[in-house]
């Protein structure tokens, strides 16, 4: 689920146009059109991009393209063009598109990039729409404001809630939820058994370490460290809370052999697909996948969630969600502006939150969408306790603060596969790793 922002200085960027090409490249990507044609003669066309089809046949999907015909349905001035872009590419052909005047109205995208297609002038503020908006107005939201804020403007709104986290594991291989680390190593080593992996976590730089990005920091986290620092960016992930956590991965790899050495190559689609096949008893991963994953054949009636253990070992609590990597809605470069808005404002009002909670498992980003009734049924229960964990453990999603997240990723992600691969010495991988990363800052 995923260029580069340049060299900073306090917290803002300057990207060349020589820079900014090289960042976007030559790369192209064919899109599926999915036009409404019930619209008038007369009516403004508007490109949405995303990297679900509403065609497809899962929740998620569905629930889409339920949201996009009652836009539709309620904007008859407005012809709501659907886009198809593949997750890992919408970044890139965002610049892209941005560079060549040909950027959608609105788009998904990743947290963690929005900051680089701030910088380079990809996407668009929003704080014109929400200048009026009153203190209550902003306190709606389940998420941190500042999540989506760069240079102090408001630049995105969450899709959804989504812990990118969440525990998923085979009830009959992993009997009882682990509540701390210690628990779920114990676990993972016991279900470690012929073809079956205890738990696997991918380290593929094909998707810049998606995976490693959202699971690791919250591990950091409980020991008082993080990938970087978020007030001045520089790294952290080489002391001693990073080196803890890194050496603990490795030796599940080359001293436990809860997962095999070919985890170096695989991405995080791979990962879902070990598991999903019911070759691994356990993986973090969004809670939005439930409503697809619990009907597979393989695993079904046969898997659970759980909060993510605590790494400190605190069994008193769980260790804290990380929203972070998660999707959100920004307004492209040379939008229609007014039409582009009203269709990232109708994407978090409470009807169409109501449709991606029932239908596609999404958590709603807004506490008056939660006002519904069926927030109360049974079906909302599993919801209603993701939420629970959150309002208990919340902390910012720092990867947001990462000032060049493409070279952050790059190098992070070649010591890694160094660490995981060859064995390398942890604390040295590191440290010479964080030299690397502080010399671009």
């Amino acid at each position: 689920m995923t260029t580069q922002p340049e060299k900073s200085s306090q917290n803002t960027f300057s990207t060349t146009r020589r820079s900014f090409l090289k960042a976007v490249g030559a790369a192209g990507a064919t899109t599926l059109l999915t036009p409404f044609y019930g619209a008038s003669a007369t009516s403004k066309k508007l490109r949405y991009w995303t990297w679900m089809k509403s065609t497809d046949n899962n929740p998620r999907a569905k629930s889409q393209g339920m949201i996009l015909d009652a836009f539709r349905k309620a904007n008859p001035d407005i012809e709501l063009i659907e886009e198809y872009i593949p997750w890992d590419q919408l970044r890139q052909q965002m610049l892209q598109a941005a560079f060549a005047g040909t950027a959608p109205d609105v788009s998904r995208q990743v947290d963690q990039y929005v900051g680089v297609l701030a910088q380079a002038g990809a996407i668009l503020p929003l704080d014109e729409f929400i200048k009026s908006w009153s203190d209550d107005r902003r306190k709606d939201y389940l998420y941190a404001w500042e999540d989506t804020v760069w240079d102090s403007k408001k630049y995105a709104f969450r899709q959804a809630v989504r812990p990118g986290n969440m525990m998923y594991y085979r009830t009959d291989l992993i009997p009882q939820a682990p509540k701390t680390w210690d628990e779920f190593h114990k676990a993972i080593v016991a279900a470690t058994k012929g073809q079956i992996m205890g738990w696997v976590e991918p380290y593929s730089k094909a998707d810049n370490v998606a995976q490693v990005m959202q699971q690791v920091p919250p591990m950091l986290w409980a020991l008082g460290g993080d990938l970087v620092d978020a007030a001045t960016g520089k790294p952290k992930f080489h002391e001693d809370a990073g080196v803890k956590v890194i050496q603990w991965l490795q030796d599940l790899i080359h001293k436990y052999k809860v997962m095999p050495p070919g985890v170096v190559t695989m991405n995080a689609d791979a990962a879902d697909t070990q598991f999903l096949g019911g070759v691994a008893a356990s993986i973090f991963q969004n809670n939005a996948k439930w409503g697809q994953w619990s009907t597979r054949d393989a695993i079904k009636g046969k898997i659970a969630t759980a909060p993510f253990p605590n790494f400190a070992n605190d069994a008193s609590k769980p260790g804290s969600p990380n929203l972070g990597g998660g999707w959100t809605l920004v307004m492209g470069k040379g939008a229609k502006k007014e039409e582009a808005w009203r269709l990232i404002e109708f994407m978090q009002s409470a009807e169409a939150e109501l449709l991606d909670a029932k239908v596609g498992g999404e958590t709603p980003t807004r506490k008056s969408s939660l006002k519904d009734p069926w927030f109360k049924n049974d079906e909302a229960a599993r919801m209603r306790d993701h939420l629970a964990w959150l309002a208990a453990n919340p902390h910012p999603a720092t990867t947001m603060r990462i000032k060049d997240m493409g070279q952050f990723t790059d190098i992070f992600g070649d010591a890694l596969q160094e660490i995981m691969s060859k064995q390398a010495d942890v604390k040295k991988t590191l440290a010479d790793a964080a030299a690397k990363y502080t010399a671009i800052l």
